[in-house]
C-alpha cells in the first residue's frame, strides 16, 4: 500500500548502508579490533542516519504525506526511528573498542548520548507510568527542550569525525552516510531558525468563538488574505496573536466543509493550553494557520463504510457530512458521548441522516445506552466483512474498537484512524 512506502523507503536507506559497508567499507588492518570497530561503526552510521531521517520529518514535508498515510503516522515514525536509534547507539557504545587517544571526540560520545536518552525519555514520560510522576512536561516545556535534539545529533557527527574513525577510510561509506547526515543537520537549522522566516502561514480573523457546551468551543476563522484550501477532513497548525500562550501552535481538524468561506474548529478544553484558549481567546484576535494536513478521507473507501466518533472526535466526520454533495457510499455513523449534554451538532447529524438515505446515524449515550460495542455495531449495520471503518476519538476507545474488529475479521487495511499524539 501507498501509505507504507515511507517505512519501508527509510528501512531501504538502512539496508543501503549496511551493504556498502559490506562492500565497500574499510579493508582489515587499519584498527587493532577491526572487525569489532567496523560492526560499531556501521551501527553507529545507521543510528545517525535513522535521526537525520526524524529531524527530516521533523519539518513536515507535505509532499511524503501519502507515502506515510499523513502527518500523524509519519511522526509515529519520526518517534519510532528516533527511539530505534538510540538503542542501536547503546550497543554501539557496548562494543565499540576502548581507543587509545581519549580526546575531545570521545569526551563528547559519552556527554552526547545521555543528554539525546534524557530528551526522548521525556518525549516518552507521559505514556510511561513509572516516569510520569516525576517527569511530566507540559506540551510548551516539552517542545522547548526537544529542539535540542538536532544541537546533540550535531555533537554526535561531530563525536564520528574526531574518534579515529574508519569510515574515513571508506569514501563511498562515507559519502553516503555524511550525505544523509548533512541532510539532517540543515533540516534541523531550517526548522529552528529559517522556518518561523519562509514559512507561509494563512492569515485569519477571529470571527466569533462560540460556546457549544461546558467545555467545547466552535471557532469561526474569516480569511484576511488568500483562503486555505483543503480536503474534508484534514487538520491545521494554528496560533494566535493573543498573548504569549497562545502564540504556540497547536493542531486542530477542521470542521468546516472546504467550500465554505471561513475555517471553523471545534476545541475542547482538555489541557492547560486549550484552557487558556477557552478563557482568553476573544472575536477580532489574528490567527496564522498552517496546512492543510491528513490523509483522513473516506472518498476512496469501499462502498461500505462504519464511522465512529467518540466526543470531540465528531470533528472530521462533520466536515465530511457538511461536504456532502451526493453520498456514494453506504455509511452507519455512530456517534458515542457519556450523557445528552456533551453531544455536540445533532440536529446537523439528523439533517444529513434525512437528506442522504444511504446515510445512517446512530447517536448514542453512554448514561443512557452504556457504552458503543463493535457487537452492537453490527446488530445496527450488519456483517462488517469488507467494510471499511473510520475512527476518530479518545485514543484508548480507538485502540479498543481496532482490536476487537480485527478480532472480527477485519484486515488492517480497512481500519483508518489518525494518530493525535504528536510527542
Amino acid at each position: 500500500m501507498k501509505r507504507n512506502i515511507g517505512n519501508n523507503t527509510i528501512a531501504g536507506i538502512i539496508l543501503v548502508n549496511l551493504l556498502l559497508w559490506i562492500f565497500f567499507g574499510p579493508t582489515e588492518g587499519v584498527s587493532k579490533n577491526f572487525a569489532m570497530q567496523k560492526l560499531a561503526e556501521m551501527l553507529s552510521s545507521s543510528a545517525m542516519i535513522l535521526i537525520a531521517t526524524a529531524l527530516f520529518l521533523a519539518n513536515k514535508p507535505r509532499f511524503l504525506e501519502p507515502f506515510f498515510g499523513g502527518l500523524d503516522r509519519m511522526y509515529v515514525t519520526h518517534k519510532n526511528i528516533t527511539l530505534l536509534a538510540l538503542l542501536v547507539l547503546l550497543i554501539h557504545l557496548i562494543i565499540v573498542p576502548a581507543s587509545d587517544n581519549a580526546g575531545p571526540g570521545v569526551w563528547i560520545g559519552w556527554f552526547t548520548y545521555p543528554s539525546m536518552l534524557i530528551l526522548v525519555l521525556l518525549t516518552i514520560a507521559p505514556r510511561v507510568p513509572l516516569i510520569s510522576h516525576f517527569a511530566h512536561l507540559r506540551y510548551d516545556q516539552w517542545r522547548g527542550l526537544h529542539k535540542y535534539m538536532g544541537v546533540f545529533f550535531i555533537l554526535g557527527a561531530t563525536h564520528a569525525l574526531m574518534a579515529e574513525p574508519l569510515i574515513l577510510h571508506a569514501p563511498v561509506v562515507f559519502g553516503y552516510a555524511g550525505t544523509i547526515v548533512v541532510i539532517g543537520a540543515l533540516a534541523y537549522l531550517n526548522k529552528e531558525f529559517l522556518w518561523d522566516r519562509l514559512k507561509k502561514r494563512g492569515q485569519y480573523k477571529v470571527d466569533s468563538v462560540k460556546r457549544l457546551n461546558g467545555t467545547t468551543l466552535e471557532v469561526t476563522l474569516h480569511p484576511r488574505t488568500s483562503k486555505l484550501v483543503h480536503r474534508a477532513g484534514q487538520f491545521l497548525y494554528v496560533h494566535f496573536d493573543s498573548d504569549k500562550v497562545l502564540e504556540e501552535p497547536h493542531p486542530f481538524t477542521i470542521s468546516s466543509a472546504p467550500r465554505e468561506e471561513n475555517l471553523r474548529v471545534s476545541i475542547k478544553a482538555s489541557g492547560d493550553w486549550t484552557q487558556h484558549l477557552h478563557e482568553h481567546l476573544k472575536p477580532g484576535a489574528t490567527a496564522y494557520v498552517d496546512g492543510p494536513y491528513g490523509e483522513f478521507n473516506y472518498k476512496p473507501g469501499s462502498k461500505k463504510q462504519i464511522w465512529i466518533a467518540g466526543g470531540i472526535g465528531i470533528t472530521p466526520f462533520l466536515s465530511w457530512m457538511r461536504d456532502f454533495d451526493d453520498l456514494h457510499h453506504e455509511v452507519h455513523f455512530f456517534y458515542t458521548v457519556a450523557v445528552p449534554e456533551e453531544a455536540l451538532f445533532v440536529d446537523e447529524i439528523q439533517g444529513a441522516a434525512e437528506k442522504h438515505g444511504n446515510f445512517h446515524a446512530h447517536i448514542l449515550f453512554t448514561s443512557k445506552d452504556g457504552r458503543l460495542s463493535v457487537d452492537k455495531i453490527i446488530a445496527a449495520s450488519g456483517d462488517v466483512t469488507g467494510r471499511d471503518v473510520y475512527m476518530c476519538g479518545p485514543v484508548k476507545m480507538v485502540e479498543a474498537f481496532r482490536e476487537t474488529f480485527l478480532a472480527k475479521g477485519l484486515r488492517p487495511a480497512n481500519i483508518y484512524y489518525e494518530e493525535f499524539n504528536f510527542r
